[in-house]
Order: C-alpha cells, then sequence, then structure tokens
C-alpha cells in the first residue's frame, strides 16, 4: 500500500485576482464578527463561513462554500423567529418571513437568489459553481447581517 502525503496548501493562482497575500485575506473579512446574541448554532456556522472566505486564498471554491454556509445560520435564525417554522423548506420560512415582517423585501429577495444556488448545487443542477471572493464576501456579509438583525429585533 501506497501512502500518498498531501502537499502543502499553496495559493490558488486566482487568488492574486483579489488580493496580493495571505495575510490580505484577514481585510476581506475583518468585519464579519458574529455579535453577542446569536444561538451558539448560528454562530459557529457564520464563523465557519468566515474562515471558508479567508481560506478561498487556497482553495478559491471554498468561496462559494461559504456562502451556502452563510445561509445555513440564517436558516437557524428564521427556524428560530418565525412560529411554527417546524420542518418547512426554506424558500416558505422566506415567504413567511417577509409576510410577518420579520424579514424586508430586499432580505427576502438575497435569501431567495441564495437558496436557488444552494439548491442547484444540493440537487446536482449545478455541479460546479465558482464564486469569485469579490462576489461571495457581500453576500456571506449580508447573511451577518440578517442574522444579527433578527437576533437583535424581539422575538414575535
Amino acid at each position: 500500500m501506497t501512502t500518498q502525503r498531501l502537499p502543502f496548501p499553496v495559493p490558488d493562482e486566482r487568488a492574486h485576482y483579489f488580493v496580493g497575500s495571505y495575510a490580505d485575506m484577514h481585510d476581506l473579512v475583518e468585519d464579519l464578527v458574529v455579535p453577542d446574541g446569536v444561538p451558539e448554532a448560528a454562530a459557529t456556522v457564520l464563523r465557519t463561513a468566515r474562515e471558508l472566505l479567508r481560506q478561498s486564498y487556497y482553495c478559491y471554491e471554498f468561496s462559494t462554500v461559504a456562502v451556502m454556509h452563510s445561509l445555513i445560520a440564517v436558516e437557524i435564525v428564521l427556524r428560530d423567529r418565525i412560529p411554527d417554522a417546524g420542518k418547512k423548506p426554506l424558500h416558505q420560512l422566506i415567504k413567511q418571513g417577509a409576510a410577518d415582517g420579520i424579514l424586508t423585501a430586499r432580505q427576502a429577495e438575497y435569501l431567495d437568489y441564495g437558496r436557488q444556488i444552494r439548491n442547484g448545487m444540493a440537487h446536482g443542477q449545478t455541479t460546479h459553481a465558482v464564486m469569485p471572493p469579490a462576489m461571495a464576501v457581500p453576500m456571506v456579509t449580508t447573511s451577518f447581517a440578517i442574522v444579527s438583525e433578527l437576533c437583535a429585533a424581539p422575538a414575535g
């Protein structure tokens, strides 16, 4: 049996389109701070999304995974905030959240767009999607903002 050792990470050649070095990745994610009051399940997911963005310097596709992961945190919080959320699919949670005034129309639009991307990947309709960090960072930032707002607002 031959043992194969993985090489040490090397920067993805595409990383240099958005930063000069790995140290610069901190600047991209430094504002992605999980606020107090966020349930630990959602906070953990958001921190993971932030680190996936940072590591996209080495694996460019991690930026897409970060966006998908950040949507999980929003879904966790929506389930906490929406009465009788149960096992409703995300599109119903988004629709109900907008109808109940928990989400703004813009937030609902963003979440539905992200949901469609996520579903395409999860169900094999989109087999390879690469979202450049320049596009992923604002989307993950929006997830952080929605979670922060939902956790700061009084539960209905």
